[in-house]
């Protein structure tokens, strides 16, 4: 893991505010184990959010892997693996 990147809880409390902001949700009010379709995920706002992780974060998402990214979760795990 790089120092860019931080503590698990560190990527998981950046990945939750990404998703807050791009599915307009308090970043509070998401469950990491939640499926991101039930806060109104769709395709349009699932591209938006590949983008911002990849950006935030400095990792490639190709499009296979961002359809298996459900959760807070899962997304926090992929960014640990690739970082």
């Amino acid at each position: 893991m790089s120092a860019q990147t931080g503590t698990t809880a560190e990527i998981e409390a950046r990945v939750r505010a990404i998703v807050g902001e791009v599915l307009w949700v308090a970043a509070d009010d998401i469950d990491a184990a939640a499926q991101l379709i039930d806060y109104g995920l769709d395709s349009p706002t699932a591209i938006e959010l590949t983008i911002q992780l990849e950006r935030a974060f400095g990792v490639d998402i190709p499009e296979d892997a961002a359809a298996q990214l459900n959760t807070v979760s899962e997304i926090v795990e992929y960014v640990r693996a690739e970082s």
